[in-house]
């Protein structure tokens, strides 16, 4: 009878003993999964700055949309202030407030001109600032930190090849 009680005993000392992992197994996929973090990381925080410049470019095509529709309707373009109180275009862009990681900013409105820059509220926002003027042009700069773009100044989008943005990304011209 002893036995026999002896025997299921040990049947149930050896799977508790079987249960869970070592610790050697648990290192290598702590291991695993670093190694997938250092890789993945970096590519991710890549994304998220081509997807803000991305937005802040489409941000200012409709900024130059409703920038055309004021000047239809007043005569005059408008500062950014003045296309929130026409309800043209969300209080967010006239506040100073980032929208996307991008501050707007008004620096003419004219009969005939205006200005609107976009400039990244940190260094870790993007790689690079942007403005559009009154022909729809939206011109960009890439530097290592975030500076307000002049009226005129910097690359227009699509001339440039440059480190694979939204705004570099000019259809290839055929070689003759």
């Amino acid at each position: 009878m002893k036995k026999e009680l002896i025997k299921p005993m040990r049947q149930n000392h050896r799977r508790q003993q079987e249960k869970g992992f070592s610790l050697t197994e648990l290192l290598i996929v702590v291991a695993i999964i670093g190694i997938l973090a250092a890789v993945a990381v970096p590519k991710l925080l890549e994304n998220l700055k081509i997807g803000r410049e991305t937005a802040t470019i489409n941000s200012l095509r409709t900024i130059h949309q409703t920038q055309s529709l004021h000047n239809t309707m007043k005569g005059r373009f408008a500062t950014l202030k003045e296309l929130n109180e026409a309800s043209l275009i969300d209080s967010n862009y006239s506040s100073g407030n980032p929208v996307s990681g991008y501050i707007y900013t008004t620096t003419e409105a004219t009969p005939d001109q205006y200005c609107v820059q976009a400039t990244r509220s940190s260094v870790n926002t993007a790689y690079k600032d942007f403005n559009v003027i009154e022909d729809g042009t939206i011109r960009f700069v890439e530097s290592k930190t975030p500076n307000a773009l002049p009226r005129g100044e910097g690359s227009p989008i699509g001339s440039f090849q440059g480190s694979g943005g939204p705004a570099s990304t000019a259809a290839p011209t055929p070689a003759p």
